[in-house]
């Protein structure tokens, strides 16, 4: 059995593909770390959060299977999910010593594993904060009440406020976690080959990284600032700090992104001392990427849950036995490919409830002829605490879309808004701003066409009734679940239990968004 590899999957919250210094792509990022895996093995150039938000996404990581195939398109989060099967307990009952540690898959309870043998949830979204999860524990036991916790400081979750950490860093959720998995690789059975996932919920805000990260870049003034676009329509302010629709100022700019890439900053150093204990092991797969990106106010919009690459492009670097160092993979990928990878790695089968696709011939080979020729993403569209930000004037306004489809292969962007039938087209390789859209543009006619048959083929067996098979059809609802996550959703609710996230009251309904809609058609 010990001839089988061993796997380190780290994985961040909320982390933009260009927010990795091997990227190449923004002024003053700085992740040594993470860039040397990439250099010692693959850098995958297109990979895409297939929904861009963490519960769909941790789930298509855990399960293997895309959004299409799960049915969870939000974050909802439906406790006691009845799944075939899942990565960790398809590895456990071959032998393997299956850990999680920190940032779970965002499962609910956050308590239930799923097949994880050595499960230690540390994670400032777990439904377990006042009572089980590790690292509030933690915190209660070593940290002064006065200290007000977490976030005492005054940055709080999904909020665009900053500030630098007012606790020592080792009640940082990042290097509480670091240290947490250096004690399990340091006290694991050496007997068993293992797979290990450290989650980190940095960048996700809270933006709050320890002061000398966070100073290092409030104090500079050559940072990007947000990309916008002629098409994009600017509210009239910000509204409150957890809004989704936002007109940055500068002050404004300069505090989210000292809290942003600061806490990518300082996961990066501790990633650094993951590596060096990792490099020892022989044999052994390291990861990293992140569940889907953060859109630091491109278009107008804040966080995720968009088709723009700021939340869509992911990063995602691999080395390990076999893998050539200094690729590039262009080849477009997804999380729920990661699982049928590892399998296929470790010399497992992949079970048919899994619809991702192994990268082992992309990895080890650098091609495969048989890959797919572009990726299928969605999302259903929330807005969270935004209905109260209203349009700085009357032009058609993509922000109050209530879903989004898109394709891509890394190099071209097809975009198509649900509400209003409205299509984009982007060049992402030279254009990964999203300044230019193509399909306003009487040359790119036949290109667009291409695109949109392809996703009248991807969605013509939907139940939403988005194609028929020769034409997309506008106006339809999108759904947050399948029909089938809908009916074991209302089961739960039947049996007593909360689905989590779930919020009453559709947003369609404000005034403020009604109004909007209307300038969409």
């Amino acid at each position: 059995m010990m001839d089988r590899p061993n796997f380190i999957v780290l994985h961040a919250d909320q982390l933009r593909y260009d927010c990795t210094g091997a990227a190449q792509r923004r002024s003053g990022i700085y992740t040594p770390y993470i860039d040397s895996i990439g250099y010692q093995g693959a850098h995958f150039s297109a990979c895409y959060a297939a929904c861009p938000l963490c519960i769909p996404q941790r789930l298509s990581l855990l399960s293997g299977q895309s959004p299409q195939r799960h049915g969870i398109f939000s974050n909802l989060g439906i406790p006691y999910l009845p799944l075939e099967t899942t990565l960790p307990a398809q590895m456990r009952r071959s032998g393997y010593l299956t850990a999680l540690i920190g940032r779970t898959m965002h499962t609910y309870p956050s308590n239930f594993s799923y097949g994880f043998e050595y499960y230690l949830p540390g994670d400032p979204s777990s439904d377990r904060k006042d009572t089980t999860d590790a690292f509030f524990c933690d915190l209660r036991a070593h940290t002064p009440q006065t200290a007000g916790g977490y976030y005492g400081g005054g940055a709080f979750n999904n909020s665009r406020a900053a500030a630098p950490f007012h606790l020592p860093d080792d009640f940082h959720q990042t290097k509480w976690a670091t240290n947490r998995a250096l004690e399990f690789l340091n006290a694991r059975d050496a007997s068993r080959p293992f797979l290990l996932f450290l989650g980190y919920y940095a960048p996700h805000a809270p933006h709050n990284p320890p002061a000398e990260f966070f100073t290092r870049y409030y104090q500079r003034t050559d940072l990007d600032s947000p990309a916008i676009s002629d098409f994009d329509v600017p509210p009239c302010n910000s509204g409150n700090t957890i809004s989704g629709y936002i007109d940055l100022s500068e002050e404004e700019q300069r505090v989210l992104r000292a809290g942003y890439y600061g806490n990518i900053a300082f996961m990066d150093s501790q990633i650094g001392r993951i590596l060096e204990k990792a490099v020892r092991i022989p044999n052994t797969y390291i990861i990293f990427t992140s569940d889907h990106g953060e859109l630091l106010g491109d278009h107008y919009l804040y966080q995720k849950n968009r088709p723009y690459e700021g939340a869509v492009h992911v990063p995602l670097v691999i080395m390990g036995p076999g893998i050539p160092d200094c690729s590039t993979i262009d080849a477009p990928v997804a999380w729920h490919d990661l699982t049928s990878t590892i399998l296929d790695l470790a010399g497992l089968p992949i079970p048919s409830s899994m619809d991702g696709r192994s990268m082992k011939t992309l990895l080890l080979q650098g091609a495969d002829a048989s890959w797919r020729e572009y990726l299928h993403g969605e999302c259903t569209h929330t807005f969270f605490a935004a209905n109260r930000t209203r349009p700085a004037d009357s032009r058609r306004n993509l922000y109050y879309e209530a879903g989004s489809q898109y394709l891509t292969d890394g190099k071209t962007k097809y975009i198509w808004h649900i509400t209003s039938g409205t299509e984009q087209l982007f060049d992402v390789q030279n254009d990964w701003n999203e300044a230019h859209d193509l399909a306003r543009e009487e040359k790119y006619e036949s290109v667009l066409a291409m695109w949109r048959a392809r996703l009248i083929r991807e969605l013509a067996d939907r139940p939403e009734g988005y194609s028929d098979g020769k034409r997309l059809i506008a106006g339809r609802p999108p759904r947050k679940l399948s029909p089938r996550m809908e009916a074991l959703a209302g089961q739960r609710r039947s049996e007593g239990l909360k689905i989590a996230y779930e919020y009453g009251g559709a947003p369609a309904k404000s005034p403020d968004i009604r109004q909007a809609l209307q300038l969409l058609v």
